[in-house]
């Protein structure tokens, strides 16, 4: 057997095994997402049940009733949905993040076995110090590139969260004027 050959068998080997964990990887994290987003919107869900009970409570033993207590009910009710809201969309944001994040480390093992197969296929220190200081600049470009998509993403969940939540703020200041 050639040495090349062997490196080629070696190298197919190592990207087998490396691809196989990739999707083991991913399915275990996808599915870990999935399901903390369910139990993040249930217990969202839940707490709005809640809100609304205490809510029906503290007007009863204040004694509200009539139109003041309709309102008071209303405007919780409005508060604790847009917050139901925010929350959902962040969780959304955050499985949506993840996801990105495990895509770019898919990326990066693939990048780095072409890196292996480079770094190996170099005949002279020239060769290797060029095919080194390349990965070195493709690194730092994939980080750069990485972080502002994990940004850009991040903003617009955030953003989103943020208009759910104003939302709720408006509906609430409209009704305060219209009871004014």
């Amino acid at each position: 057997m050639t040495l090349n050959r062997i490196a080629n068998e070696t190298n197919e080997e190592i990207e087998n095994a490396a691809e196989t964990g990739w999707k083991a990887a991913t399915d275990v994290a996808r599915r870990g997402v999935e399901t903390s987003r369910d139990v993040a919107e249930t217990t969202l869900s839940t707490a709005n049940d809640a809100f609304r009970r205490v809510t029906d409570q503290v007007t009863q033993v204040l004694g509200f009733n009539g139109p003041q207590a309709e309102e008071l009910a209303r405007r919780s009710s409005r508060n604790v949905e847009a917050m139901t809201q925010a929350g959902s969309i962040l969780a959304r944001g955050a499985q949506e993040v993840s996801q990105e994040i495990f895509g770019l480390i898919g990326e990066r093992i693939r990048t780095n076995i072409d890196a292996v197969n480079r770094l190996a296929g170099a005949r002279s220190v020239p060769d290797l110090v060029a095919v080194q200081s390349d990965l070195v600049r493709d690194g730092l470009r994939q980080a750069i590139e990485t972080g502002r998509r994990v940004a850009e993403m991040s903003l617009r969940t955030a953003d989103e969260a943020a208009r759910a939540i104003g939302a709720g703020v408006q509906a609430n200041a409209g009704r305060v004027r219209r009871a004014a």
